[in-house]
């Protein structure tokens, strides 16, 4: 198998809406992606990952980074005020309804 034709998963979402939302953003923008998924975890959740060339990360990560409702998943794992550890991807806490620090900025 080339280089090239390796596949990176470059989000993972707890819903297909979200997934095929950001696969949508990539390809409009000139990036093949799939969405590979719809499994559940141990908590429950369904897990749907979206996948791209290994070559084209740098660029989607570029494009997911300038649309606001995309940055998403590039919000790191974090533990909230309330004390509960919200998984990576989430701006809002699952227990309390807090919103990460980070997440809202205006530009």
């Amino acid at each position: 198998m080339r280089s090239s034709d390796r596949l990176a998963r470059v989000a993972e979402f707890s819903s297909s809406i979200s997934a095929h939302s950001v696969r949508i953003l990539l390809e409009a923008n000139g990036v093949k992606a799939t969405v590979v998924g719809d499994v559940m975890n141990e908590t429950g959740l369904e897990l749907v990952s979206v996948y791209i060339h290994a070559n084209q990360i740098e660029t989607a990560r570029m494009i997911m980074r300038d649309v606001p409702a995309a940055s998403e998943v590039l919000i790191p794992s974090w533990i909230c005020s309330c004390g509960a550890e919200v998984d990576a991807g989430f701006h809002c806490c699952w227990a309390c309804g807090e919103e990460a620090e980070e997440s809202s900025s205006e530009g």
